[in-house]
């Protein structure tokens, strides 16, 4: 692994964590310094331009679906009927991790696609377990099934898109 990558999977790691933790204390300094950790570091990377379309994208996408989740009772995050600002700066750290740690499940996108659909659960319960959240473990099978189509469909976006790159 080069180590911008191993790099950028740490940084994942803390922005994760500081997103919970953050989170659930309504400290949001803590994720938006690991957040803007990982953009300085799309920013000097050849991927800046994809990754600025990933972050928004995945930014809407992870808000509506986690405001969705809110809606029908799978999630409750206890502060109203819209996602939390600290779980759409999670989703774009996942979104910065596309071309960078998880860049090689962009040839393996059904792999890519099954391991966030076991990680996704894990993460929303982990949250759980911090006070963050609380999860209807029956709609776990949702996300799960959401994730895959999900992150199937970005590492294959993202592989399709440098291709393209590529050839130009």
């Amino acid at each position: 692994m080069k180590p911008a990558n191993l790099i950028n999977a740490v940084l994942f790691q803390l922005n994760w964590f500081a997103c919970v933790v953050g989170g659930t204390n309504d400290q949001l300094w803590w994720p938006l310094l690991t957040l803007s950790g990982m953009l300085l570091q799309s920013a000097r990377s050849e991927y800046r331009r994809t990754d600025v379309y990933l972050v928004t994208g995945v930014a809407a996408i992870g808000l509506v679906l986690d405001t969705f989740w809110i809606q029908i009772g799978i999630l409750d995050f206890s502060t109203g009927d819209l996602a939390p600002v600290w779980i759409v700066m999670m989703w774009m750290g996942v979104a910065l991790t596309i071309n960078h740690s998880l860049q090689w499940l962009q040839g393996l996108p059904i792999l890519g696609g099954v391991l966030a659909a076991f990680s996704a659960p894990l993460c929303y319960l982990g949250g759980a377990r911090l006070g963050a959240v609380q999860v209807d473990p029956q709609g776990l099978l949702l996300i799960a099934v959401t994730w895959f189509l999900l992150f199937s469909g970005l590492f294959t976006l993202a592989r399709v898109t440098h291709g393209r790159q590529s050839a130009a």
